[in-house]
């Protein structure tokens, strides 16, 4: 298939979570609707907000069988899986920027992860009440990580009758794998509560045989977390608009990561045996507290990431000469942070928020490696080296934000944030780094929107916003190896990266017909890269150092981003059909000094497209969706030793469907089964995602009661 007919498909194509959450059986009933507080800060439909979103409800969640959060949004226009060859890991990438160029919070929380590859998705997808989305720089409103965009996660309170049980689990025929879950929850007067428990394992993925995987067995792909979830909420008050709530969850992941295509000679290994987060936070929300004063809300948490890195290659000389590295890296990392925010009404017209956030961040990495070196002499050489080091970082904001309701169907939305973030290095074994002074950055970003609802059943967006984006922790002070490649040290000089932002959208309802579509430019600058060791420096620190084939990172790199977004559904009056489309065209050209490329794995054009149909057989709700999801294909361009080098993966398309429906009173029942990949395609969506699953099936089935 050819970009050019595959960008045609896609403009025509595909169903987003979003349109199918918002559907099922309501046909009233669309997803512009729907009441978010992304993109603003404050409760208001997604037709009418100035910033490109999404929200993936409940129900909608309930109809999939996903391994992973990551996997229900992968429809989402502009949204891209992410998981670097570790399955069950999978992050996000949204309009082309990296994953760590995304800010992902639970319940308004950040979680920080301070690695190259940025924060995975590691929540229970039976937890979750809802997804939202913001695509494009967000920095004003959501933090110092938000070039890419923001998602955040609202996880579920208690049910609306005492108790309730729930249960589910799936089954997947592509891991031989299993997911479940257990639930208590209710409300007893006016406390409310849930707890829930839940796990999965699966084994190596079966794949179609191609040239990633001969055998149709993609090796070193089994993984499995274990959950624990905990809500208590208390409402008070005379009018009942206090809430106070504390909710507590503890996820561990055990994974492998797949070594690739077989190299001769070369034996390499990646595991992941600990990867467990624990997060405590408390929330307080109190409405119309006076006139002026709409709303006020606090929340503090404390969380921990702690996590064990194992990285081990051999290379084969010759028959007889090998050389064995084994690298290994233990990590904690600590996050602690609260936010006040207030709300309001001081001016005829106007909606004023403000707020004052604060976020602290600890990292103690420990690394070791072990070099053996074998038929080099009359015995093996062993080296062993270790080091530690233990940096912070503080990050104190305030912000504020006004929307003005203008005359003539006009609505203006403006804020700032100021930032100032203290980076040190508080422990090293490095002593050349021992005595590094503590560092001060101060920043502001703006963002400004625009709306207009002057034609009938439409309205028009405009935004322009900024990222800013703090260097890791990783970044300024620690060292990384992999696969025997060298060291990647440091630089505690590094900047912020930094983006700005520009879209265009328009959003339609009317007579069964929903149009959601954008169309943005972003510029980005002082990327942090990487450069070799060629001098004796702040980050290559010795000779010995600079004449290796040692790197660090430096502020380098450029981008630039550019694309439309399409979400569509048309519902064929009372038939109970329903033809949808979301997909993405777009192009990322980064500029890395020494050359300039397109080839980002970023596809030009991805998408999906389906019929969906809804009805009852006698009281018996059902559903069915007949849908392609397909991509263009990527390529992605990076330095080699023996100059450029240009990997590909090529366009592809699979054919799916999925149906399900609920019984029993009020639902209790619901069972769903899905068949992807129909024609056993062979294909990787981007070259930073795991080769894609055979023909297979999944069954899912809950009930509550």
């Amino acid at each position: 298939m050819t970009t050019r007919k595959l960008a045609a498909l896609v403009l025509l194509a595909s169903v987003s979570p979003v349109a199918l959450a918002s559907h099922a059986l309501a046909e009233e009933v669309t997803f512009l609707d729907t009441i978010t507080v992304m993109g603003t800060r404050t409760a208001v439909p997604v037709r009418e907000n100035p910033r490109s979103v999404s929200v993936i409800e409940r129900s909608e969640i309930e109809r999939q069988a996903p391994q992973t959060i990551a996997q229900i949004l992968r429809d989402v226009p502009g949204v891209q899986v992410a998981d670097e060859s570790v399955a069950g890991m999978q992050r996000i990438r949204i309009r082309g920027e990296s994953s760590r160029r995304v800010t992902i919070l639970v319940d308004g929380q950040e979680i920080t992860d301070h690695s190259t590859y940025g924060t995975p998705l590691l929540v229970d997808p039976s937890v979750i009440e809802r997804i939202e989305v913001v695509r494009g720089p967000s920095s004003v409103l959501f933090g110092a990580k938000a070039i890419g965009g923001v998602i955040n996660i609202v996880t579920r309170g208690g049910a609306d009758k005492p108790i309730q049980f729930e249960t589910g689990g799936s089954l997947y025929s592509a891991s031989r794998g299993w997911q479940g879950f257990a639930a208590v929850s209710g409300t007893l007067g006016q406390f409310d509560y849930r707890f829930s428990v839940g796990g999965d394992r699966h084994g190596d993925r079966d794949v179609p045989k191609s040239r990633w995987a001969p055998s149709g067995k993609l090796d070193d792909t089994s993984f499995h977390n274990d959950n624990l979830y905990a809500h208590l909420g208390y409402r008070f008050g005379a009018e009942n608009n206090h809430y106070l709530a504390l909710k507590a969850e503890r996820h561990r992941l055990t994974s492998q990561g797949w070594p690739g295509t077989p190299v001769a000679g070369q034996d390499f290994r990646i595991d992941l045996p600990k990867r467990d987060r624990t997060k405590v936070g408390l929330y307080y929300d109190v409405d119309r507290v006076t006139p002026i004063i709409a709303k006020i809300h606090a929340d503090a948490f404390y969380q921990t990431v702690e996590r064990v890195f194992e990285n081990r290659v051999t290379v084969r000389t010759t028959p007889t000469r090998s050389v064995a590295v084994n690298s290994t890296s233990e990590d904690r990392i600590a996050n602690y942070g609260g936010n006040f925010q207030i709300d309001l009404n001081a001016f005829d017209k106007h909606y004023t928020i403000l707020g004052l956030q604060y976020l602290g961040d600890t990292l103690d990495t420990k690394k070791g490696s072990t070099t053996v070196m074998t038929g080099f002499g009359p015995r093996p050489v062993t080296t062993i080296s270790t080091s530690r080091d233990k940096a912070s970082i503080d990050t104190l904001s305030v912000y504020a934000q006004d929307e003005w309701t203008l005359p003539h169907d006009f609505k203006l939305t403006a804020g700032a944030r100021l930032y100032n973030t203290r980076t040190s290095l508080n422990e090293t074994t490095t002593a050349a780094r021992a005595n590094l002074p503590a560092k001060d950055d101060t920043a502001v970003v703006k963002s400004v929107g625009l709306t207009w609802s002057g034609l009938p059943n439409t309205v028009l967006r405009t935004s322009y916003s900024e990222g800013y984006i703090t260097p890791t922790l990783l970044q300024l002070f620690g060292s990384t190896t992999a696969g025997g490649q060298g060291v990647t040290y440091g630089n505690p000089s590094l900047k912020p990266e930094t983006s700005r932002n520009v879209e265009f959208g328009v959003r339609y309802d009317h007579q069964g017909l929903v149009l959601d579509a954008a169309a943005f430019l972003t510029r980005a600058q002082d990327y942090i890269g990487t450069t070799r060791c060629l001098a004796v420096g702040a980050a290559c620190l010795t000779a010995a150092t600079a004449a290796s084939s040692a790197s660090y990172y430096v502020n380098a790199d450029k981008a630039t981003t550019y694309g439309l977004e399409l979400l569509a559904e048309y519902r064929i009056g009372e038939s109970g059909f329903t033809p949808y489309a979301s997909g993405t065209l777009m192009r990322r050209k980064l500029d890395f000094g020494t050359y300039t490329t397109y080839n980002s794995d970023t596809p030009v054009a991805s998408g999906r497209f389906g019929l969906r149909y809804e009805g009852r057989w006698d009281t018996l709700p059902y559903w069915a969706d007949l849908f392609v999801r397909a991509g263009s294909g990527s390529k992605q361009t990076y330095e080699g030793t023996g100059g450029l080098v240009t990997d590909k993966s090529p366009s592809w398309a699979t054919l799916n469907l999925a149906a399900g429906a609920s019984f029993g009173p009020e639902g209790r029942y619901s069972l769903a089964v899905a068949v992807n990949n129909i024609f056993d395609r062979a294909y990787r969506p981007t070259l930073g995602e795991l080769p894609a699953v055979g023909r297979s099936v999944e069954v899912t089935a809950r009930m509550k009661f």
